[in-house]
């Protein structure tokens, strides 16, 4: 009994840690560097509509001796948006191209949930699940995505 009781006392309590009220955050463009395995690498733009949004991710280089090309478009949605907490779920796309691994092209594809800190400067931390290399051959691995945006 007295198991039960402590359980049903940390249910309600961190369900009103969530029920704070929902500040109307007008920040919907972030501009920052971006590093993930399912939704891409390099500089990023988000746009939040409401509660959903996109991000787009993109580092081209192009050298003499070799090509490398990221490019990543992930779906987002918000589920708790406050001034300085966003939890959300995101569904990633990859697209790599690499000349100096034998013209190696490749695309990943994840899903996961999102967690961003931070109120003008945001910390990004995305974990999740993965398929990778979808092209050539399945893969399946837990992913991981980092990212510091300027919200504006």
């Amino acid at each position: 009994m007295k198991k039960r009781i402590i359980l049903l006392a940390i249910c309600f309590l961190s369900l009103s840690v969530f029920s704070q009220e929902e500040e109307n955050v007008t920040n919907k463009n972030e501009f920052g560097v971006h590093l993930g395995s399912t939704t891409g690498i390099g500089l990023s733009y988000r746009h939040w509509f409401n509660n959903s949004g996109f991000q787009l991710t993109a580092l081209p280089i192009l050298t003499d001796e070799y090509d490398f090309v990221s490019a990543g478009l992930t779906f987002l949605h918000s589920f708790k948006n406050s001034k300085y907490f966003r939890f959300y779920g995101y569904i990633g796309n990859h697209v790599m191209y690499n000349t100096d691994i034998a013209n190696d092209f490749q695309y990943n594809i994840g899903i996961g949930p999102g967690f961003a800190f931070g109120k003008s400067v945001r910390f990004n931390l995305m974990v999740g699940y993965g398929l990778y290399d979808v092209t050539d051959r399945l893969n399946t691995y837990p992913s991981g995505e980092i990212g510091l945006y300027y919200c504006f």
